[in-house]
């Protein structure tokens, strides 16, 4: 009964302040909203089962090489496979972009090639026709195919005759044998489901191909006993054969992890707790903000408290009065919360459903679910622990004597003034903190948009591509297919140019009259293996010339550098005919100078100038591989410009492996721009929610703090002091907290931006940081001085007679 008088005291309170209600809800409705909405939105991406049967025994295996994240090879895979004993289901798979051919056209699928008992693994079998079986992997089988419901759907109308069509997948007839159930896309986001032939498989470690690998545990075996065995294996059969074939010297090892952390690359906890960390705080600060606004109120009933418990209330009487003005906020605040994150949750459902070609990984399901809901519970827990708890209990537990004496006639007690001092002083810390650390992330995400990378993708496209080692079995071999690609490509009337640009990785080089006491003194320079010329994507010749068909095998080789290489390395002279030695797969190889061209933004050195790192382009002639990178440039108007490339492709060898669909080169980093530009609009959202969480909480506990001290205001005034001393006075004690805020944010702020410019290379000049602490520091006692003269300057316009008699 007891309970329910509080609780229509504590609504009959809330109605009779619609402004304080409305405030509070709105603080809280942000704060609960951003940490939901982190938290639902990581977890369906990376902790959330697998949307299949027995999805949380379902492993991902990987493969590391010293700890670098890779995977297993065909070799090892053929090799282990029939001798694990804790394993209950082993296999591997390759993603691949797959081509559906229609007439003249087509259209690109994700898709996998996959091996008997992939689909067993998942647990889920076709609707219609059958799985793949061994017979469909030998060489000469006929292709076939099994296709996605929504595929069925939206290409072949639901026909029932399905299984006796064909589709021309990556240029061969297929013949489609099975249909999967709806929304069936495992392992990724896979639409079509191809054999992953025995041809594919050689007794070469040294060229074997590289495959996902998935797994399954026997009952009673635990991960690490299974990891160990796995990865002794393969680590034995690759030290047996290291110098057999002249490998790399490493250790391998296996983990095994879900397949929606191994998408992260294992790195998911580590996004995760960063980003939960940033909404946490962002949650303390609405707490805080709360806890400000209903701190206040309990001051304003300092003396009714310390009344009722002098006539003998409880502390827990007086706590669950206390609490439940605030309790009932913090429900409907959690309430209108869940209902604006399941909002907006459907809707970044429907946007990365647009955005994303094929619509993201499957699991990715983003709504209001079960674990978000119970996050919400929590949430509201900690919020009422933190902004109505703790207020109600100190002020339940407050001195009697100390309240009624001090209390009366509106002065503020002592302790409730310093605990308000630190409340204000905490969030002004927190409050600089966050925007001096979205000055920076705003200044990086601009940095981005407006970069100028030295080269341009405009009206390229952008083919990647491996050429099959089984039937190209050597480096002529495989350099005469893709000349032969190449100028199919350019015999299209509508191709401007084509060019092969392919990162070979960093490359140790010694100069000429220079001596190197080990391999880390010399210089490391980026290594681009070209065929073509460099200005198809914008790369322009500064000296000497391009590379030309003589330079090919069994020809002096020859390299290119950047101008920043140049400059570096030959200051005030031509590096023309200069000779130079670069290490290539371990092997040192004497290249001659030929041409300089200009600086472009080097990856390695993204958060650097243009020249802090240098660039050497060899002749893809010369020094090739399997893996090719195509850009070729289309007149303006060029119509279906991938389909350039996929006929050219299908002309010369059908068996080409497309690595990813054919797409303009500049879509990822236009893709890039507009995460940094969405980036920097939530920084900005960020910073600007949590200048105004402060200004609301300043300004909510200032003027509670002032009301408490009309009466000293209106004794000071009748003694005769002036309007403006009394304002004054109020404005230095609020400037002392904001000083120690902004100090220890400032401490931190520069311990990062030193951090961050020594990491950066000086991409921005220490005057930016300066500035930016300026900005933040004058912005945000801006804010806090106003919220503290408001109140004063209202206390202060009351005549001293009504002051004098305030309560």
């Amino acid at each position: 009964m007891s309970m329910f008088i509080d609780i229509k005291y504590a609504v009959r309170l809330l109605f009779q302040s619609p402004k304080f209600t409305a405030m509070t809800i709105g603080v809280l409705i942000g704060g609960l909203s951003i940490s939901l909405f982190t938290f639902s939105f990581l977890y369906s991406t990376i902790y959330k089962p697998l949307p299949i049967p027995e999805g949380t025994t379902a492993k991902s295996v990987t493969v590391y090489h010293n700890e670098r994240f890779r995977h297993i090879t065909g070799y090892e895979f053929e090799n282990v496979k029939n001798d694990l004993t804790s394993f209950d289901e082993f296999g591997i798979y390759e993603n691949a972009n797959i081509r559906v051919s229609v007439e003249q056209s087509g259209k690109n699928y994700s898709g996998s090639y996959i091996r008997p008992g992939f689909l067993e693994f998942s647990r889920v079998l076709p609707i219609q026709g059958r799985v793949i079986q061994d017979s469909d992997l030998l060489e000469g089988a006929k292709p076939v195919a099994l296709i996605s419901y929504e595929l069925w759907q939206a290409d072949h109308q639901g026909s029932n005759d399905i299984l006796e069509k064909t589709m021309v997948i990556n240029g061969q007839i297929t013949e489609i044998i099975g249909v999967m159930p709806k929304a069936y896309r495992f392992p990724h986001s896979s639409q079509i489901w191809l054999p992953l032939t025995n041809e594919y498989f050689n007794d070469d470690p040294e060229k074997s191909t590289s495959y996902f690998a998935y797994a399954r545990l026997k009952q009673g075996v635990e991960i690490a006993q299974a990891e160990q065995e796995l990865g002794q294996a393969i680590n034995q059969i690759y030290q047996e054969n290291v110098k057999l074939y002249g490998l790399p010297e490493l250790n391998k090892t296996v983990q095994l992890m879900t397949f929606q952390m191994a998408q992260t690359g294992n790195d998911g906890n580590i996004v995760f707790a960063f980003l939960m960390l940033i909404s946490w705080l962002i949650l303390l600060l609405a707490c805080i903000n709360v806890g400000n606004l209903l701190f206040a109120r309990t001051i304003e009933r300092q003396k009714e408290t310390a009344i009722r418990a002098a006539l003998g209330a409880k502390t827990k009487r007086l706590v669950s009065q206390l609490m439940w003005e605030g309790t009932l906020i913090t429900c409907l605040g959690a309430l209108l919360s869940v209902l604006l994150v399941a909002a907006v949750l459907d809707y970044t459902e429907v946007v990365l459903s647009s955005w994303l070609p094929n619509g993201g990984a499957f699991w990715w399901h983003y709504g209001m679910d079960s674990e978000t809901l119970a996050m919400a519970i929590l949430f509201t827990l900690v919020t009422i622990l933190l902004s109505t708890f703790l207020p109600a209990w100190r002020s339940a537990n407050q001195d009697i004597n100390l309240v009624l004496r001090d209390g009366t006639r509106g002065a503020q007690s002592k302790k409730s003034g310093r605990f308000s001092r630190i409340l204000v002083t905490t969030q002004v810390f927190l409050v600089a903190v966050l925007m001096l650390i979205g000055s920076i992330s705003a200044f990086i995400a601009h940095k981005f948009i407006n970069m100028e990378m030295g080269d341009n993708y405009q009206d390229v496209m952008t083919a990647r591509f491996t050429i099959p080692e089984l039937k190209y079995t050597d480096q002529p071999q495989q350099l005469a297919l893709l000349s032969e690609l190449i100028e199919r490509l350019k015999s299209h009337p509508q191709v401007v140019d084509v060019i092969t640009h392919n990162w070979m990785g960093s490359s140790a080089i010694s100069l000429d009259g220079h001596e190197y006491q080990s391999e880390e003194e010399k210089p490391k320079v980026d290594t681009i293996s070209v065929i073509g010329d460099s200005a198809t994507v914008g790369i322009s010749l500064k000296a000497g010339r391009q590379f030309t068909h003589n330079d090919k095998l069994g020809q002096q080789k020859v390299a290119i550098i950047s101008q920043s290489m140049a400059n570096r390395y030959w200051p005030g002279e031509s590096p023309l005919e200069k000779s130079l030695l670069i290490t290539v797969n371990d092997k040192d190889e004497k290249v001659v100078i030929v041409g300089v061209v200009s600086n472009r933004m080097n990856a390695s050195k993204m958060f650097g100038k243009r020249d802090s790192a240098d660039e050497i382009y060899l002749s893809g002639l010369q020094f090739s591989d399997a893996s090719q990178i195509l850009f070729y440039r289309v007149h303006p108007d060029t119509k279906d410009r991938g389909e350039i490339f996929y006929q050219a492709m299908f002309q010369t060898d059908r068996n080409i492996e497309l690595d990813y669909e054919v797409q303009p080169s500049d879509k990822n980093r236009n893709m890039m721009r507009d995460s940094m530009r969405l980036m920097s609009n939530i920084t900005f959202g960020t910073g600007f929610f949590a200048l105004l969480l402060a200004m609301v909480g300043i300004y909510g506990l200032t003027a509670n703090a002032v009301a408490q001290r009309t009466h000293e205001v209106g004794i000071r005034r009748a003694v005769g002091a002036s309007d403006k001393s009394i304002i004054q006075m109020f404005l230095k004690q609020g400037a002392k907290q904001l000083l120690i805020g902004l100090g220890l944010a400032m401490v931190l702020f520069y311990l990062l931006a030193f951090g961050f410019h020594k990491f950066t290379e000086g991409i921005f000049p220490i005057t930016i940081y300066f500035m930016q602490a300026v900005v933040v520091a004058v912005g945000l006692s801006l804010v806090v001085m106003f919220a503290t003269y408001l109140p004063t300057r209202r206390a202060v316009k009351m005549e001293p007679s009504l002051a004098l008699r305030y309560e």
